[in-house]
């Protein structure tokens, strides 16, 4: 290649089609992580959801074509051995896009880059439209029972622990059964009680009033299934 063509490919701005694909990876990986942020309190660590969000915008503060070649290439491997050492399938969506960014410039080889962009564009669509079906029943779908928090002088053995399953589970439409998770530091273990899906409004009230009044309950959350956040009270 003439020197006159190295230089081109050094100063020459980044054309629409990767910088596209680069912002279509920075969207995926940042619904991603949203996702897991909103349905796990992104309980595998930060580095797993939003660092891979953080790496592909990384390209997109590349003007020049070669640099963002170069930046593309590396963000792309570097998503990509998040992905697998998280064990996140979906990461590898943001990493296939940022890949093709790095060989979608139209100016260097025309069908290498419109190939790319289709590619990328059924990818980004596709991840967009399964992230959108996580996302939108997360933030629309009604409550499925209580989380009962309580106090860590409250034991499974006690009376009291009787007195949240059983009437809860008797007089209540409960079903799915009761899940008792571990204890926190400062805090008595946590109990999620699922009622049934036809429950009208005031009977989950009457519930969480009688799941409120039992001696050792600190406070009674709704409990949405696909979101953490909301989940937390």
């Amino acid at each position: 290649m003439p020197p006159v063509n190295r230089q081109n490919l050094t100063t020459e701005k980044v054309h629409t089609w990767p910088r596209a694909l680069a912002v279509a990876a920075l969207l995926t990986s940042t619904l991603t992580a949203g996702w897991s942020h909103l349905a796990l309190g992104n309980v595998s660590g930060v580095w797993v959801g939003w660092l891979p969000a953080v790496i592909t915008a990384i390209p997109l503060f590349t003007v020049r074509r070669k640099p963002f070649e170069y930046a593309c290439l590396a963000a792309g491997v570097l998503v990509l051995c998040l992905a697998v050492v998280g064990a996140s399938l979906v990461m590898l969506v943001p990493a296939a896009l940022i890949f093709l960014a790095a060989v979608a410039d139209p100016g260097r080889a025309p069908r290498r880059a419109r190939a790319s962009v289709l590619v990328g564009v059924l990818l980004a669509i596709v991840a967009g439209v399964a992230l959108a079906g996580r996302i939108y029943p997360a933030l629309t779908s009604p409550p499925v029972g209580f989380i009962v928090h309580t106090s860590s002088e409250f034991t499974v053995t006690e009376p009291t622990f009787e007195r949240v399953v059983q009437p809860a589970a008797t007089g209540y439409g409960v079903e799915g059964g009761v899940r008792v998770d571990a204890a926190d530091d400062d805090e008595g273990p946590t109990i999620t009680i699922q009622f049934r899906s036809n429950l009208p409004a005031d009977g989950q009230e009457r519930l969480r009033r009688h799941l409120a009044e039992v001696p050792g309950v600190t406070k009674v959350c709704s409990w949405y299934r696909d979101n953490h956040l909301r989940s937390r009270c």
